[in-house]
């Protein structure tokens, strides 16, 4: 299904019945990012998933007019409004749905039941990110028939695996196989940080929140959102030890499990 306003048409697809979660995907990757994950997670009768694709990655279509971030979190609001009205929802995001549901928290905070973030972006300037050293790779022996598609997944997992990379090619290289190439790269450049970037967490995020991070994240990085821990007044922060940024494709158990508590008890 597609929502559109005078900026944007989005894919979307729901899942389910019961409250709604709105689930948003990394950048330059589409909604398969994460599907996987929530999907092993969640208690079907108990949520109704909302996945979305966002402006130019996977089945959305590139925007008629150049977007920025602002743009984009106003554009889900008008979605959401559309989609449910005034109910109340919950919120997933990952990478930089994670920044964009923070964005969203800004305006709809007594809107949202729940928040789960995954390797969220906390500033959109990658030179401004507080990195761990980097990680050393585990030897892996098993077979592969793509090796340049191979080494992309090496590069960006901590732990290589079989199984891990049969979810990379069914999860995330999927999605950054399809897409609008050129507008993401002039997004990324010009359109992708928030105008009020800075005050994003100024406030506290009074909802039940869960915050997993991969301690080897080269991407992002942990420590940033960790300076703002008190923020979460009821937030509880998980850092996996041996993940890095595609953490629910390095340690799938671990965050698997994490999640089936949280959404549990929320």
């Amino acid at each position: 299904m597609y929502y559109a306003n005078e900026n944007i048409k989005l894919y979307y697809e729901i899942i389910g019945e019961g409250h709604p979660l709105l689930i948003l995907h990394g950048f330059s990757i589409d909604h398969r990012g994460v599907k996987g994950i929530v999907e092993e997670s969640i208690d079907p009768n108990k949520y109704q998933r909302i996945y979305i694709d966002l402006p130019g990655m996977g089945q959305s279509p590139t925007p008629t007019k150049m977007i920025n971030a602002d743009d984009l979190v106003t554009s889900l609001f008008e979605f959401l409004d559309f989609l449910i009205g005034n109910q109340s929802f919950s919120l997933l995001g990952y990478s930089y749905g994670g920044y964009l549901c923070l964005g969203m928290m800004k305006k709809l905070s007594n809107q949202v039941k729940s928040l789960v973030l995954l390797a969220p972006v906390i500033k959109a300037n990658s030179a401004d990110r507080t990195l761990p050293e980097k990680p050393s790779k585990q030897p892996h022996s098993f077979e592969v028939t793509n090796n340049p598609i191979f080494d992309q997944y090496k590069h960006s997992v901590v732990n290589v695996t079989k199984e891990g990379y049969e979810r990379y090619l069914n999860e995330i290289y999927c999605g950054l196989n399809i897409g609008d190439h050129d507008f993401q790269k002039s997004f990324q450049e010009s359109g992708y940080s928030l105008s009020f970037e800075k005050s994003l967490l100024a406030n506290a995020i009074d909802c039940d929140s869960l915050i997993i991070l991969g301690a080897q994240d080269m991407t992002v990085g942990f420590q940033d959102i960790l300076n703002y821990r008190s923020m979460f007044s009821k937030g509880s922060f998980i850092i996996i030890e041996t993940a890095g940024h595609n953490l629910q494709i390095d340690e799938r158990k671990q965050v698997k499990e994490q999640l089936k508590r949280f959404w549990v008890v929320d």
